[in-house]
């Protein structure tokens, strides 16, 4: 006989335990764990390579910024409740592998028993389930809020989790995620084929870009092909697909903001590009023509358009030349490639040529056969060109290549064959190169350091990294990089001026160890200067005194962010708090400060 509590008094919970009950499950025992083998997870996040992407653009950023405190997990599962993807702290992360809360694992109701992720499938519906709530006794530390997530065509596509300890969780949570899944859902229209104009739409005109604005997708032609709920809502539902947009719009003109008697409006060009990449679902189709933003910066125009630029040769299979100082994150930019090309489905192989000896290099880089020369693996060594043959492989330090190594890359990029080191035979290889270095490789040419020929073949779009201390994200790239390493810590607006203002020589390289080592010292929710090691404290006191942003410039980019986003809540200052990352008395001291009400002054 199954022993279970008494069921909760909300109608759509006490449905959910009822179908537990019926599934056979007790609430005392822990449920079998149902979970997909290794190289089915490997197909499932290729399969839906692409909805990943959209959540950590435009997701993750929210998550981090209202969670990094918080023992917090952001997860994406499919339409049967198998988890994907998880972001968030590590250490939460360990200790949700106790309930297989994990990739690969199956969270269907009917599996788990009540659960966020496996409930808002059955209800279609965002839902909570805190606590005590959850069927099975052993899920009751942990408090969920779960969106289903609904493609252009209204067919469901996965479903987006925030998983925290029972204390962390809160009521506002399903306010968020239920933004984050809009700024998903909205991001999805780019993907509909045909998709040629994007209109953004919302009563005020600075929601224009908040987030919060309502977009409907059209063709060339100006007829409708899907829109979010939020232009359903601000046109009062007078569209559907097929009709033509013009009938609500005075004009069709590109990028200015204009304004009807009920709203305001923009639009926009999608631009869009062919890809290989699966489809989110059946009948969604991948985002083709649109270069996804780079998920390495944090709003740097220079980095930004790298990126953009790196993209389109990359699928052309034009050669591509990295430069930029050591650390800037060269390697971590390529890898970053390799998952939004095309080849992303072949290898990605990785080679620094500087740390490798150089009579060793050219066996490294080819191969060798059995016995070629004394110290050599008795079964020989096929090499890393064949190993990344169909897929790309990354030069690091090319500069640090021996003469004679290059000659025979040459031959290998000109033949297409390589020929291991004391073999009989060649091999055909399909390889598409990258290669990087902190050296100026054209002055290596003319000192006659590195082979003018292999330059040249080497040689298509030559791109830099730049260095941090003049990248325009610095701060926001400081507080990323810090949160990944944090348990629950934050650094202070005074510590984190004086992170934001020394120069980094050591670049995102001298960025990550340094914000390990605080995470690591300082046990304390935030950090202060004072709290740091004396070595860091001297470095940072250490300025270069490069310009910053005028205190009058920033007083109004704060003041603008901050009317923006009030407008988007209606006033709502508890929620306008937790989306800006600051505290109630802080916005109230503002919104005095400009004469603004907020809706329990205005009431």
């Amino acid at each position: 006989m199954l022993v279970n509590p008494t069921p909760p008094q909300k109608a759509w919970l006490r449905d959910s335990w009822k179908r537990s009950i019926q599934a056979g499950l007790n609430s005392r025992t822990q449920p079998e764990d149902h979970r997909l083998p290794r190289n089915e997870v490997t197909e499932r996040v290729d399969q839906h390579q692409t909805l990943i992407q959209v959540v950590e653009e435009h997701a993750y950023p929210l998550f981090c910024q209202i969670f990094s405190r918080t023992d917090s997990r952001l997860i994406l599962a499919d339409t049967k409740g198998i988890i994907i993807k998880t972001w968030g702290q590590k250490r939460f992360r360990e200790k949700l592998t106790e309930i297989a809360l994990d990739q690969g694992v199956y969270w269907d109701e009917g599996l788990k028993g009540t659960n966020a992720i496996g409930t808002a499938i059955v209800e279609k519906r965002p839902v909570s389930v805190i606590g005590g709530e959850h069927f099975i006794r052993h899920h009751h530390f942990i408090s969920c809020t779960a969106s289903p997530i609904f493609s252009p065509t209204g067919e469901l596509i996965g479903v987006l989790d925030v998983t925290s300890e029972y204390q962390a969780h809160n009521d506002a949570t399903q306010v968020l995620i239920q933004n984050m899944v809009q700024n998903i859902e909205s991001e999805l229209l780019n993907f509909i084929p045909d998709a040629a104009l994007k209109i953004k739409l919302g009563h005020d005109s600075s929601v224009l870009d908040s987030g919060w604005q309502g977009i409907v997708v059209t063709d060339k032609n100006g007829q409708v092909l899907a829109q979010n709920a939020i232009a359903a809502s601000v046109l009062a539902n007078q569209l559907q697909p097929g009709d033509a947009i013009e009938s609500v719009l005075d004009s069709l003109a590109l990028n200015r903001v204009r304004k009807t008697e009920q709203f305001y409006y923009q639009v926009e060009s999608v631009n869009r590009h062919h890809s290989n990449k699966p489809s989110l679902a059946k009948n969604m189709p991948v985002k083709s023509e649109q270069q996804p933003s780079c998920p390495l910066h944090q709003g740097d125009p220079v980095v930004e358009q790298a990126w953009k630029q790196a993209i389109t040769v990359m699928d052309k299979r034009i050669g591509l030349v990295i430069s930029g100082e050591t650390g800037t994150g060269k390697n971590e930019f390529v890898k970053a490639l390799h998952r939004q090309s095309v080849l992303s489905d072949n290898p990605l192989i990785s080679i620094n040529c500087g740390a490798l000896p150089k009579d060793l290099i050219e066996a490294e880089l080819f191969g060798y056969a059995p016995g070629a020369f004394t110290g050599a693996n008795p079964k020989g060594f096929e090499g890393r060109f064949r190993q990344a043959d169909g897929g790309i492989l990354f030069l690091d330090e090319i500069a640090d290549l021996p003469l004679s190594a290059q000659s025979r890359l040459l031959h290998v990029l000109q033949e297409k064959v390589v020929a291991p080191i004391g073999a009989t035979r060649s091999y055909p290889v399909d390889v598409y190169v990258i290669v990087a270095s902190h050296k100026n490789l054209k002055e290596m040419v003319a000192q006659g350091e590195f082979r003018e020929d292999l330059w040249y073949r080497l040689e298509g779009l030559s791109i830099t990294l730049p260095s941090v201390r003049y990248r325009q994200d610095l701060e926001a790239l400081i507080r990323s990089i810090f949160a990944q390493h944090a348990n629950q810590q934050t650094l202070s607006d005074s510590l984190l001026e004086k992170m934001t203002h020394y120069p980094w020589p050591g670049n995102i390289r001298e960025i990550d160890s340094t914000c390990r080592l605080i995470a690591a010292l300082c046990d304390i929710d935030n950090i202060q200067l004072t709290d740091l090691p004396d070595n860091i404290q001297e470095k940072f006191c250490s300025l270069d005194g490069r310009v910053t942003t005028s205190v009058h410039d920033l007083q109004a980019t704060l003041e603008a962010k901050l009317i923006q986003t009030m407008q988007a809540t209606n006033g709502n200052v508890s929620l306008a708090s937790r989306l800006l990352g600051v505290s109630r008395n802080t916005i109230y001291r503002k919104l005095n400060k400009l004469g603004i009400k907020t809706t329990k002054q205005q009431s």
